[in-house]
This record gives C-alpha cells, sequence and structure tokens, in this order.
C-alpha cells in the first residue's frame, strides 16, 4: 500500500477539504504548495514505489499533524509543547504507526477499531489488535500488513461515509 494511498482515503473518510488538509500537513511540520499537494493525492502507479510521492517520514508528519488538528498539541507538566514523536524507522513499522495515530487522534478504543474491521468483513481478534499496538521491542508485537491496514480503512469509510 502507497503511503499517499493512506493519506487520500483518510481526507476521504474524514470528509476533509483540501486547504484543511494542508493546514493538517503544516501543523505536522510539513508545508507543502499546491503543486506538490497535488501530486501527493494523485493516484499512485501500481508499480511505482511505496514512497514515491510521499516519504515515510512525512506521512509520520501528516499523522503528528492529524493528532494535532484533533487533540491539540501535547504539553509537559509545566505546559510546554512536546515534540512529536517519529517512530516509522522501517517501511514495515508504517501499518502499525498510522493505526497508533488514527486511534489517538480520533480517541478509537479497541473496540472502535474492531468494529470498522468487521464492517469491511474482516475478522481481527482484540488480542491481536492488543498486539499491533505493543512496542517493536515486545516479544509478542505484531507486525501489521497492508491487508489488515486497507481493510481498516475499508471499514472506517463504510461506517463512517456509509
Amino acid at each position: 500500500m502507497h503511503n499517499n494511498d493512506i493519506v487520500r482515503r483518510l481526507q476521504y473518510i474524514f470528509n476533509i477539504n483540501s486547504k484543511d488538509m494542508m493546514t493538517i500537513f503544516k501543523l505536522g511540520g510539513l508545508v507543502l504548495d499546491k503543486q506538490t499537494y497535488l501530486a501527493i493525492m494523485a493516484k499512485p502507479d501500481q508499480d511505482s514505489a511505496r514512497d514515491a510521492q510521499l516519504s515515510r517520514h512525512d506521512l509520520e508528519k501528516f499523522m503528528n499533524g492529524l493528532i494535532i488538528s484533533q487533540r491539540g498539541h501535547k504539553t509537559n507538566p509545566d505546559g510546554s509543547i512536546v515534540a512529536p514523536d517519529y517512530s516509522m524507522q522501517r517501511d514495515n513499522d508504517i501499518n502499525n504507526v498510522v493505526i497508533k495515530k488514527i486511534k489517538i487522534a480520533m480517541a478509537y478504543t479497541t473496540e472502535d477499531l474492531l468494529g470498522f474491521w468487521a464492517a469491511a468483513d474482516f475478522k481481527v481478534t482484540k488480542g491481536e489488535v492488543g498486539a499491533m499496538l505493543r512496542r517493536k521491542s515486545h516479544p509478542k508485537y505484531l507486525v501489521v500488513g497492508d491487508q489488515f491496514m486497507r481493510k481498516l480503512l475499508m471499514g472506517m469509510a463504510n461506517s463512517l461515509r456509509g
């Protein structure tokens, strides 16, 4: 699954207009011009690289911007803003991190995620969701494949857009 596919699908699911999408990117620390934004939002070629239009780091900037747009900046007890974390170190981290950040941004519960997968007729257990959300260093950590990600986004679209 291409990185910009994730962004495009989230735009559709949450019905976000282009201006607001550019604001979300900016909140995450990525300032885009209109041409770059349109290139990111274009449908990728099947044989192009996963990060041809949107790098892993820029995808994470978008996800951090989504969290900030929905929940505000995370602050320390002294009131200073905490810098967003960047967890996507390898390509197989992308889906796990995106699911975690969607869950945080939209304040979804594990049951919500299970409901989205069920809406896409995809069976996922509560234990599997817990394993997906664990730290990479945990022995029971589950790397999320593209099928899990596609089905989650499909279920979200079915549930939220009808």
